[in-house]
């Protein structure tokens, strides 16, 4: 799937929402891990706006996602809810938990199958 100008300015949109909220803001530091795809604009404008050490793209598929994670501090997405839950199973296995869960509701495009999470080791 080829971006186009249009739907990257409709990812900024989301990315900007979510960077407004209180939640974010507390989350300022540089997170190890972000996890993202590509082929949702609102994902990947969120992945760009992060500082990341690492970064996953699922759209190379979730086997590979899940490859690449090993031992994590911090991991952060915006995914759907299929990737998400996949994801947590092999997170929460590696001794991270759950810190934050959002929907992500795009504005611009109405899409409401996105969640933006956050695990974290404890």
């Amino acid at each position: 799937m080829r971006l186009s100008r249009r739907s990257m300015l409709k990812g900024g949109a989301l990315a900007g929402a979510v960077a407004a909220t209180p939640a974010v803001a507390a989350m300022a530091k540089p997170v190890p891990l972000v996890v993202f795809d590509s082929r949702i604009p609102e994902s990947a404008a969120f992945a760009a706006s992060q500082r990341s050490a690492g970064m996953i793209d699922l759209a190379h598929g979730i086997a590979e996602g899940v490859r690449a994670i090993n031992l994590p501090q911090a991991v952060t997405g915006v995914t759907r809810w299929s990737d998400w839950t996949a994801l947590r199973g092999v997170l929460e296995a590696q001794g991270l938990r759950l810190s934050e869960e959002t929907r992500a509701a795009a504005p611009l495009s109405g899409r409401t199958h996105l969640f933006r999470w956050t695990m974290t080791l404890r």
